[in-house]
């Protein structure tokens, strides 16, 4: 492989993966708003660890076995999951907020 596409390939699996781990992340928010606040709390809170320990491993098994520039997808692959991340404690917030303000 040249280092072009190797490079092209890291990129794009960082991208990808980080990606998916946030529309992952979306959906399992999704099915947690539907549910009481204490489900709400365990389906939020359980999704992102189930997912930490998912996203870990597949990182891992892609550093392993695929033809990749580690550094590329690794950073690449970081910098998609802190703004998913993000994006996800910040609804987060925003639902224990509304929840505080209704019982109240």
């Amino acid at each position: 492989m040249e280092p072009d596409d190797a490079y092209i390939l890291s990129l794009s699996l960082g991208i990808g993966f980080g990606l998916v781990y946030g529309v992952v992340s979306y959906l399992t928010y999704r099915v947690a708003l539907n549910r009481s606040p204490q489900t709400f709390m365990v389906v939020a809170f359980g999704g992102m660890a189930a997912r930490l320990f998912v996203a870990a491993a597949a990182v891992a098994l892609v550093l392993a076995f695929a033809p990749v520039l580690p550094m590329v997808f690794i950073v690449s692959f970081f910098a998609v999951f802190a703004m998913a991340l993000t994006l996800e404690i910040t609804l987060l917030h925003r639902q224990q907020t509304r929840q505080a303000v209704q019982r109240s």
